[in-house]
């Protein structure tokens, strides 16, 4: 077995990778085992198998908490979106529906195909001619007659003619306007945007002298011929602007819960009448600066009103979980968390400095600290918090936050 374990991770170490999975093989009571160690992402990688090469399944690695990331994605709106990776095609469908970057690509090159087919079909025009015809518009011609008598041998007459410029080609022209912004834009990949770019700038030069329809259906026929109805079946799937491919993804998870506090806190500070400001920087000068510096200081929010601040900082760490545990792992860590807040405090004027300190939690719990200098007579009040990271109690979480952020003007 241990053959076939190193086969194992032999095959899958380029998509081990892409979640920055480590795999080694233990013994374990004399049995050799294969160990996974995660890393900061979560997210779905197919698995290939030792004993044929092909895809058989999907990993799929998820927060440490048991919540569901997929159902509060969408929250976030574009402030931070899983990456996905179109080297690797899952065997499952995914809770993630990657974005259309994908079939834009495939629309392109089938637009191509299409296009050297010359695809024709009869549309009705009105031509004017010096011979009236079964088809000519008599109400139009009275009407212009009566007013310009000049115009009595002038007749619009409506009449087929088989062209590519069709209503239905102007139709797949709009999709494809779609299509080339989708990919210009950072939603794609660079490597896609880099392997497009040609190609996208002779579409565009052809799109100035085409007709383009916007819609929003794309009608489909059976007598299409094959390359239209695959066309076709891809502007759907544009338009719907849902893609249909399973791809790999990935999400950096403690960045994730960053935003998701955020987003909580947006709501509270409008409610104080406060102004939210996201990942500000704190400049750092020093004369000649050695490599290990920093630059910058960055709290994840500052919550301001006036000239009160409140700086708080999330930590995807599982401190609220292990109130009772006193392992030098979780003291070593918490040190710095606090120490780290207590940095970001200082930068401002309050005699009374006040942070917040926001961990993962079953429920909502709050913790009060207050740090007291004899020196200088000032204090600074932090308070541990924890969130649930669950959609359904998003209200409530910010209600109860809402209680602990205060300012004294409010």
């Amino acid at each position: 077995m241990e053959s076939v374990m190193q086969r194992f991770i032999d095959q899958n170490q380029k998509n081990l990778s892409y979640l920055g999975i480590v795999s080694s093989i233990e013994t374990i009571n004399g049995k050799p085992s294969i160990k996974l160690t995660t890393s900061k992402y979560i997210g779905a990688i197919p698995i290939i198998s030792p004993m044929n090469g092909k895809a058989v399944g999907d990993l799929v690695v998820t927060g440490r908490f048991g919540e569901n990331a997929g159902e509060l994605i969408t929250l976030l709106d574009s402030s931070i979106k899983p990456e996905y990776s179109d080297e690797f095609h899952l065997v499952q469908d995914s809770q993630m529906t990657p974005p259309i970057f994908i079939e834009c690509c495939k629309y392109i090159d089938t637009y191509f195909e299409a296009e050297r087919l010359k695809w024709q079909k009869f549309t009705n025009v009105t031509k004017t001619e010096h011979q009236p015809a079964g088809s000519t518009l008599w109400d139009d011609y009275h009407q212009r007659s009566s007013i310009n008598p000049l115009e009595f041998s002038i007749f619009n007459n409506k009449c087929n003619i088989l062209t590519t410029n069709h209503p239905e080609w102007a139709q797949l022209n709009y999709v494809l306007k779609i299509a080339i912004f989708e990919l210009e834009s950072t939603r794609a990949p660079h490597r896609i945007r880099s392997i497009y770019a040609n190609r996208i700038t002779q579409l565009k030069i052809r799109l100035r002298e085409k007709t383009v329809q916007p819609t929003d259906t794309i009608k489909k026929r059976m007598s299409d011929p094959f390359v239209i109805k695959k066309l076709k079946d891809l502007a759907v799937v544009i338009l719907n602007n849902r893609s249909n491919e399973k791809l790999a993804w990935r999400m950096d998870y403690a960045e994730f819960f960053e935003r998701y506090v955020q987003c909580l806190l947006c709501d509270v500070s409008k409610k104080k009448g406060a102004r939210e400001i996201d990942n500000p920087h704190f400049g750092i000068s020093v004369n000649k600066r050695p490599q290990w510096s920093l630059n910058y200081l960055e709290p994840d929010i500052v919550l301001q009103k006036n000239m009160e601040q409140i700086v708080v900082d999330a930590k995807y760490k599982s401190h609220i979980f292990n109130w009772e545990d006193d392992s030098e792992e979780l003291k070593e860590t918490f040190r710095h968390d606090f120490h780290q807040i207590l940095a970001y405090c200082s930068m401002n004027t309050m005699p009374t400095k006040q942070g917040i300190l926001v961990y993962p939690f079953s429920d909502f719990a709050c913790h009060k600290m207050k740090v007291n200098s004899p020196i200088t007579h000032s204090d600074a009040i932090v308070y541990l918090v924890g969130v649930p990271i669950e959609k359904k109690r998003i209200e409530e979480v910010k209600e109860k936050l809402s209680n602990i952020i205060t300012f004294s003007e409010s």
